[in-house]
Protein backbone atom coordinates (compact mmCIF):
# COMPACT_ATOMS: atom_id res chain seq x y z
CA UNK A 1 0.00 0.00 0.00
CA UNK A 2 0.93 3.28 -0.79
CA UNK A 3 0.47 6.90 0.65
CA UNK A 4 1.21 10.33 -0.40
CA UNK A 5 4.04 11.78 1.77
CA UNK A 6 2.20 14.97 1.14
CA UNK A 7 -0.65 13.53 3.08
CA UNK A 8 1.26 14.17 6.49
CA UNK A 9 3.11 17.46 5.15
CA UNK A 10 0.78 19.59 3.36
CA UNK A 11 -1.34 21.79 5.48
CA UNK A 12 -4.70 22.85 4.81
CA UNK A 13 -5.15 26.09 3.75
CA UNK A 14 -7.05 29.11 5.28
CA UNK A 15 -10.56 29.88 3.16
CA UNK A 16 -12.93 32.21 3.81
CA UNK A 17 -15.45 30.97 1.47
CA UNK A 18 -18.90 31.20 2.39
CA UNK A 19 -21.03 27.30 1.63
CA UNK A 20 -24.41 27.71 0.20
CA UNK A 21 -25.44 24.13 1.31
CA UNK A 22 -27.20 23.43 4.61
CA UNK A 23 -26.63 21.02 7.38
CA UNK A 24 -28.86 17.98 8.48
CA UNK A 25 -28.32 15.37 10.40
CA UNK A 26 -29.54 11.66 10.39
CA UNK A 27 -29.30 10.19 14.02
CA UNK A 28 -26.10 11.87 15.27
CA UNK A 29 -24.59 11.81 11.96
CA UNK A 30 -23.97 15.29 10.67
CA UNK A 31 -23.85 15.70 7.19
CA UNK A 32 -23.49 18.90 4.61
CA UNK A 33 -26.02 18.91 1.78
CA UNK A 34 -26.32 20.79 -1.25
CA UNK A 35 -28.45 20.56 -4.95
CA UNK A 36 -32.24 19.54 -5.10
CA UNK A 37 -33.39 17.76 -2.85
CA UNK A 38 -36.22 16.04 -4.82
CA UNK A 39 -33.11 15.03 -7.11
CA UNK A 40 -32.96 10.85 -7.92
CA UNK A 41 -29.24 10.50 -8.30
CA UNK A 42 -26.99 11.59 -5.55
CA UNK A 43 -23.17 11.84 -5.14
CA UNK A 44 -21.98 11.04 -1.59
CA UNK A 45 -18.43 13.06 -0.82
CA UNK A 46 -15.68 11.71 1.34
CA UNK A 47 -14.03 14.14 2.81
CA UNK A 48 -10.00 13.85 3.35
CA UNK A 49 -8.63 14.50 6.60
CA UNK A 50 -9.27 18.08 6.83
CA UNK A 51 -13.02 17.09 7.65
CA UNK A 52 -15.62 19.58 6.64
CA UNK A 53 -13.13 22.50 5.36
CA UNK A 54 -14.71 25.38 3.43
CA UNK A 55 -12.64 24.12 0.31
CA UNK A 56 -14.24 20.59 0.53
CA UNK A 57 -17.70 22.47 0.98
CA UNK A 58 -16.76 24.97 -2.24
CA UNK A 59 -16.32 21.37 -4.62
CA UNK A 60 -19.38 20.01 -3.36
CA UNK A 61 -21.35 23.25 -4.20
CA UNK A 62 -19.34 23.81 -7.44
CA UNK A 63 -20.29 19.37 -8.29
CA UNK A 64 -23.89 20.25 -7.47
CA UNK A 65 -23.99 22.97 -9.79
CA UNK A 66 -22.35 21.39 -12.74
CA UNK A 67 -24.46 18.35 -12.52
CA UNK A 68 -27.79 18.55 -11.08
CA UNK A 69 -27.47 16.03 -8.42
CA UNK A 70 -27.72 15.66 -5.18
CA UNK A 71 -24.62 16.33 -3.65
CA UNK A 72 -24.20 14.86 0.16
CA UNK A 73 -21.01 14.99 2.77
CA UNK A 74 -21.55 13.26 5.74
CA UNK A 75 -18.92 14.28 8.55
CA UNK A 76 -17.55 10.86 9.73
CA UNK A 77 -15.46 12.63 12.40
CA UNK A 78 -17.74 14.50 14.24
CA UNK A 79 -16.28 17.89 14.26
CA UNK A 80 -12.59 16.63 14.86
CA UNK A 81 -9.93 16.92 11.77
CA UNK A 82 -6.09 16.22 11.31
CA UNK A 83 -5.36 19.11 12.89
CA UNK A 84 -2.65 18.50 15.55
CA UNK A 85 -2.05 15.08 14.79
CA UNK A 86 0.10 15.96 12.21
CA UNK A 87 3.63 15.38 13.98
CA UNK A 88 4.16 12.30 12.47
CA UNK A 89 2.32 9.30 10.40
CA UNK A 90 2.05 6.80 13.37
CA UNK A 91 -0.04 9.88 14.91
CA UNK A 92 -1.89 10.52 11.92
CA UNK A 93 -2.49 6.78 11.88
CA UNK A 94 -3.29 5.60 14.79
CA UNK A 95 -5.91 8.43 14.54
CA UNK A 96 -7.46 7.42 11.61
CA UNK A 97 -7.58 4.10 13.34
CA UNK A 98 -9.85 5.14 15.64
CA UNK A 99 -12.21 7.34 13.47
CA UNK A 100 -11.45 6.15 9.57
CA UNK A 101 -11.11 2.33 9.25
CA UNK A 102 -13.64 1.11 6.70
CA UNK A 103 -15.47 -0.88 9.54
CA UNK A 104 -15.92 2.30 11.00
CA UNK A 105 -17.16 3.96 8.02
CA UNK A 106 -19.32 1.47 6.02
CA UNK A 107 -21.98 1.00 8.43
CA UNK A 108 -22.51 5.11 8.65
CA UNK A 109 -22.83 5.66 4.54
CA UNK A 110 -24.75 2.62 4.91
CA UNK A 111 -27.22 5.04 7.00
CA UNK A 112 -26.54 7.56 4.39
CA UNK A 113 -27.53 5.08 1.80
CA UNK A 114 -30.91 4.30 3.54
CA UNK A 115 -31.77 7.88 4.05
CA UNK A 116 -31.00 8.76 0.61
CA UNK A 117 -33.31 6.33 -0.52
CA UNK A 118 -35.84 7.60 1.55
CA UNK A 119 -35.62 10.63 -0.38
CA UNK A 120 -36.20 8.73 -3.50
CA UNK A 121 -32.80 8.57 -4.84
CA UNK A 122 -32.52 5.53 -7.11
CA UNK A 123 -28.89 5.40 -7.39
CA UNK A 124 -25.52 6.97 -5.75
CA UNK A 125 -21.68 7.64 -6.98
CA UNK A 126 -18.92 8.46 -4.50
CA UNK A 127 -16.17 10.66 -4.37
CA UNK A 128 -13.28 10.21 -1.90
CA UNK A 129 -10.14 12.77 -0.85
CA UNK A 130 -6.72 11.32 0.01
CA UNK A 131 -8.25 9.02 2.93
CA UNK A 132 -11.38 9.22 1.48
CA UNK A 133 -10.97 7.69 -2.09
CA UNK A 134 -9.77 4.29 -0.19
CA UNK A 135 -12.74 4.18 1.62
CA UNK A 136 -14.49 5.02 -1.68
CA UNK A 137 -13.33 2.59 -3.89
CA UNK A 138 -13.32 -0.19 -0.63
CA UNK A 139 -17.60 0.40 -0.36
CA UNK A 140 -18.03 -0.01 -3.93
CA UNK A 141 -17.33 -3.54 -3.43
CA UNK A 142 -19.74 -3.62 -0.30
CA UNK A 143 -22.78 -1.63 -1.53
CA UNK A 144 -24.02 -1.68 -5.07
CA UNK A 145 -26.32 1.26 -4.76
CA UNK A 146 -22.77 3.01 -5.22
CA UNK A 147 -22.63 2.44 -9.12
CA UNK A 148 -18.67 4.47 -9.31
CA UNK A 149 -16.15 6.13 -7.68
CA UNK A 150 -13.56 9.27 -8.33
CA UNK A 151 -10.50 9.06 -6.65
CA UNK A 152 -9.27 12.24 -6.00
CA UNK A 153 -5.79 12.42 -4.85
CA UNK A 154 -6.01 9.14 -3.39
CA UNK A 155 -3.86 8.04 -0.90
CA UNK A 156 -3.17 4.57 0.64
CA UNK A 157 -3.24 3.29 -2.76
CA UNK A 158 -3.30 -0.20 -2.50
CA UNK A 159 -4.24 -2.86 -5.55
CA UNK A 160 -5.93 -4.96 -3.65
CA UNK A 161 -8.79 -2.22 -3.60
CA UNK A 162 -8.70 -2.65 -7.08
CA UNK A 163 -9.09 -6.42 -6.81
CA UNK A 164 -11.93 -6.06 -5.04
CA UNK A 165 -13.69 -2.90 -6.43
CA UNK A 166 -17.31 -3.62 -7.61
CA UNK A 167 -17.70 -0.46 -9.95
CA UNK A 168 -16.17 1.25 -12.25
CA UNK A 169 -13.63 3.57 -11.08
CA UNK A 170 -11.87 7.15 -12.13
CA UNK A 171 -8.82 8.19 -10.67
CA UNK A 172 -7.38 11.65 -10.67
CA UNK A 173 -3.39 11.80 -8.95
CA UNK A 174 -1.96 14.37 -8.57
CA UNK A 175 1.99 14.61 -8.70
CA UNK A 176 2.34 13.55 -5.27
CA UNK A 177 0.56 10.48 -5.62
CA UNK A 178 2.31 6.99 -6.77
CA UNK A 179 2.24 5.79 -10.23
CA UNK A 180 -1.74 3.90 -10.87
CA UNK A 181 -0.65 1.92 -14.08
CA UNK A 182 -0.75 -1.40 -11.99
CA UNK A 183 -4.24 -0.47 -10.16
CA UNK A 184 -6.24 0.37 -13.60
CA UNK A 185 -4.45 -3.19 -15.55
CA UNK A 186 -6.43 -5.16 -12.42
CA UNK A 187 -9.64 -2.51 -13.02
CA UNK A 188 -9.41 -3.22 -17.05
CA UNK A 189 -9.81 -6.62 -16.40
CA UNK A 190 -13.27 -6.21 -14.60
CA UNK A 191 -16.38 -6.62 -16.56
CA UNK A 192 -16.95 -2.66 -16.00
CA UNK A 193 -12.99 -2.30 -17.35
CA UNK A 194 -13.73 -0.48 -20.28
CA UNK A 195 -15.43 2.29 -18.07
CA UNK A 196 -13.08 3.19 -15.97
CA UNK A 197 -10.62 6.34 -16.25
CA UNK A 198 -7.07 7.63 -14.96
CA UNK A 199 -6.06 10.88 -15.55
CA UNK A 200 -3.25 12.89 -13.95
CA UNK A 201 -3.03 16.38 -12.58
CA UNK A 202 1.08 16.27 -12.39
CA UNK A 203 1.15 20.07 -12.19
CA UNK A 204 -0.89 20.32 -9.23
CA UNK A 205 -0.01 19.40 -5.36
CA UNK A 206 -1.87 16.77 -3.46
CA UNK A 207 -5.08 18.48 -1.99
CA UNK A 208 -5.68 20.67 -4.94
CA UNK A 209 -9.40 19.89 -5.15
CA UNK A 210 -9.99 19.91 -1.17
CA UNK A 211 -8.42 21.69 2.27
CA UNK A 212 -4.89 21.91 0.51
CA UNK A 213 -6.20 23.60 -2.49
CA UNK A 214 -6.45 27.39 -2.86
CA UNK A 215 -9.23 28.68 -5.02
CA UNK A 216 -8.59 31.76 -5.06
CA UNK A 217 -5.39 30.73 -7.33
CA UNK A 218 -6.24 31.14 -10.77
CA UNK A 219 -4.36 27.93 -12.13
CA UNK A 220 -5.83 26.11 -9.27
CA UNK A 221 -9.30 26.92 -9.66
CA UNK A 222 -8.93 25.87 -13.37
CA UNK A 223 -7.73 22.20 -12.65
CA UNK A 224 -10.09 22.12 -9.83
CA UNK A 225 -12.71 22.81 -11.73
CA UNK A 226 -12.12 20.50 -14.50
CA UNK A 227 -10.75 17.56 -12.48
CA UNK A 228 -14.88 18.45 -11.16
CA UNK A 229 -16.31 17.90 -14.66
CA UNK A 230 -14.01 15.27 -15.62
CA UNK A 231 -16.27 13.39 -12.46
CA UNK A 232 -19.62 14.87 -13.48
CA UNK A 233 -18.80 13.37 -16.98
CA UNK A 234 -17.65 9.65 -15.45
CA UNK A 235 -20.36 9.57 -13.40
CA UNK A 236 -22.81 10.36 -16.15
CA UNK A 237 -21.36 7.09 -17.87
CA UNK A 238 -21.70 5.09 -14.43
CA UNK A 239 -25.39 6.02 -14.00
CA UNK A 240 -26.26 5.43 -17.55
CA UNK A 241 -24.51 2.19 -17.21
CA UNK A 242 -26.34 0.99 -14.37
CA UNK A 243 -30.21 1.98 -15.70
Amino acid sequence: MSYSKACCSIPAVTSTYEAIGSMENIGDLPMYTVGPKDAKKAVLVIYDIYAMHNNTKQFCDILAKHCGWRVVMPDFFRGDDAHGKMDSMDTLLAWLGKVGTIEIIAPQIERVQNYLKEQGVVAATLVGFCWGAKIAVQITSQLPFFVGASMIHPSFVDVKDAESAGAPILALPSKDEPDMTEYFEILSKKPFGSLCEHYRFDDMVHGFCAARGDYDNEENRKRATEAIQLTVNFFSKCFNASA
